[in-house]
């Protein structure tokens, strides 16, 4: 068994990619699908932000589950998104995975955002039962180090998103102070900006909105003043920027309307848009007196902030590595321990079957006869067994040399996998790359760790 990553991020692909790449609900559902009917490929949890796609999966055979995989996401996205895609597996994947939800893989560097994603992402995939016995202790034991790093360090002290970092950048290239602000959105994205945008001293804060219900709300939790969608180009018409952080699956402001906007006006405009897909016509910034930034623009503050937090990403990096090592000694037990059930039940099947013959060969016999045999077979494989059992729990030894003996012993026509071996990483880590037992037993009783059968959920 193995646990493996494909994705396509901020660090290989602009922003126009990832905006392309961007998946809908029903598009989503329909990958999770696409992917899971593939041989060898059992559990999938799928992670989409505005500067990351990446998919973790898990399965029984390591190169037979990753071809197919990656055909699924190049099929899906097209061939030419090949050269952005960067694979992990095992315990590549693992530490990926820590440092992903500790925030210093992310474009931000500390940003809390990344950590509530990877559990939606996480808890999304357990709601209907694509993920189980790899990926469900995987993720659980990643959600606590992302806590835990946040606890123990100050990597995320302090203004630390993508939001934060675009006000900045917008106010770094343009005072925000005493300025009209027309804010487009009032979602999760959209109340940060708008959390960030109040400390500065702004002229007014104008927010746009699609649903009068939501944006009614959005006022009432945030200083601002309501605007309908239909009043957006009036507005604009004396604003000195313009933020937009939506949803919305397709282009609201074209570049049509902010020519209409910017043929009535005589000052310059700066448009910000951090949605993913993107929200503005990027080709806005062709008009004269625009100012455009996306998200591509945001590597910038990106690049300051990573060396500003470097002495804290290197304390993170401490506290991952431990956490790896922890993780992979709970996951070499529980490899153990089904090693040597399958050498259990292995014996016991012997046992049956021998002392099955002796029945039959003697004929009828009494009750307590068969049961004094019953017991004696048992006593005998007990026995046998014991001091042999005893020796491997005390030196279990490595992995390989574990799934070799144990693939000896039972004989030579069981396959590695029948007898719970599996692929070893590279790099000679003693560690299995997986285990059909591998679940710790505090991962087993939480209420997202149901162990029920894959596809029974009829919204997935």
């Amino acid at each position: 068994m193995y646990i493996a990553n494909l994705r396509i991020t901020y660090e290989t692909a602009s922003h126009d990619v990832l905006s392309m790449i961007a998946l809908n609900e029903d598009s989503k559902n329909d990958l999770y699908r696409a992917l899971l009917t593939q041989d060898n490929i059992d559990e999938v949890v799928i992670l989409q932000t505005c500067n990351r796609f990446e998919v973790f999966f898990s399965g029984k055979g390591e190169k037979m589950g990753r071809v197919p995989a990656r055909k699924v996401i190049l099929n899906t996205f097209g061939a030419h998104t090949a050269r952005y895609v960067v694979e992990d597996l095992w315990v590549d994947t693992i530490g990926h995975l820590f440092r992903l939800v500790s925030s210093i893989n992310s474009m931000i560097v500390g940003e809390n955002q990344i950590l509530s994603q990877v559990k939606e992402a996480f808890v999304f995939s357990s709601e209907h039962n694509y993920c189980s016995r790899v990926l469900r202790p995987t993720f659980q034991k990643a959600l606590s180090v992302g806590k835990l790093v946040r606890t123990e360090t100050d990597i995320s002290k302090g203004k630390v998103s993508v939001a934060s970092a675009a006000v900045d950048l917008a106010n770094d290239r343009e005072s925000l102070d005493g300025r009209k602000v027309v804010m487009v959105g009032s979602g999760k994205m959209a109340s940060l900006l708008a959390e960030y945008l109040c400390t500065f001293n702004l002229g007014e804060l104008v927010v746009v909105g699609r649903t009068p219900e939501r944006l009614e709300q959005f006022c009432c939790e945030h200083p601002g003043r309501p605007i309908p969608f239909d009043g957006l180009e009036r507005e604009l018409a004396d604003a000195d920027l313009m933020f937009s952080a939506t949803s919305c699956p397709h282009v609201l402001i074209s570049r049509d309307m902010v020519e209409r906007v910017m043929d009535e006006r005589e000052k310059p405009l700066t448009v910000v848009d951090i949605a993913m897909p993107e929200d503005v016509d990027p080709t806005i910034s062709e008009i004269p007196f625009v100012r455009f930034i996306g998200l591509d623009d945001l590597r910038e503050i990106s690049e300051r902030n990573k060396a500003l937090r470097q002495s804290e990403a290197d304390k993170v990096e401490v506290i991952i590595a431990k956490e790896i090592e922890q993780f992979m000694g709970s996951l070499q037990h529980f490899h153990l321990q089904n090693l040597l059930s399958h050498l259990n039940l292995y014996t016991e099947e012997i046992r049956r079957r021998e002392l099955g013959k002796a029945v039959s060969m003697l004929g009828e016999l009494e009750p307590q006869t068969e049961m004094v045999m019953e017991g004696l077979s048992k006593s005998l494989m007990k026995k046998f067994m014991h001091n042999f059992m005893t020796a491997l729990r005390e030196y279990p030894g490595d992995s390989e040399e574990m799934k070799s003996f144990v693939h000896i012993f039972i004989g030579s026509n069981l396959q590695p996998e029948d007898a719970g071996g599996h692929p070893m990483p590279e790099g000679g880590s003693s560690m299995p790359a997986g285990h059909p037992a591998g679940i710790p037993m505090e991962a087993q009783n939480t209420e997202v760790g149901k162990n029920v059968p894959r596809g029974t959920d009829e919204k997935a």
